[in-house]
């Protein structure tokens, strides 16, 4: 006697199977792909660190609105300063913009042309936001923003 129910559920078993290998080597990729993809995001943005030590905000009739920041770069890579934003506190739209951003040598008078800081370096950094009107006494936010992307923001009160 030939048994005939055995063929079909061989066949099931072996379906069965295949889709739970296909899912777990599916899962096993889509996993591997977020991990290293999440990794290299926190690498990229943690090697970008600085530390805002000091800040002045100064408005005059002769120079304008400047800032002057002393920074610290703490992490492991070269951070390259790119724009600064001048905003009041608790707002997202900012009182002024600027990419005149210069990099002191040491705590002179002798600005260098390049806004790149090195891991472990700390320099005096001056911001001219121009124009822009703020009034003595109050409290503003500087933020700035690298060439990454990576935003470092500091509360002063305007002198």
């Amino acid at each position: 006697m030939k048994a005939k129910g055995i063929e079909p559920i061989v066949a099931a078993v072996l379906l069965i199977v295949l889709a739970v290998v296909g899912a777990v080597l599916l899962y096993l990729w889509f996993a591997g792909y977020v991990t290293k993809a999440t990794s290299q995001a926190e690498q990229i943005s943690a090697t970008e660190r600085l530390s805002i030590e000091a800040a002045n905000l100064t408005s005059t009739a002769a120079r304008g609105t400047y800032a002057y920041l002393y920074i610290r770069n703490i992490g492991g890579s070269n951070v390259t300063l790119a724009t600064a934003y001048l905003l009041t506190p608790g707002t997202t739209n900012p009182l002024c913009v600027t990419n005149g951003i210069t990099i002191y040598k040491g705590l002179s008078t002798t600005a260098s042309t390049a806004s790149t800081l090195y891991p472990g370096q700390d320099q005096l950094v001056y911001i001219n936001f121009g124009n822009c009107a703020i009034q003595s006494g109050y409290s503003y936010v500087i933020k700035i923003v690298t060439q990454q992307g990576t935003q470092f923001s500091v509360t002063v009160t305007a002198s």
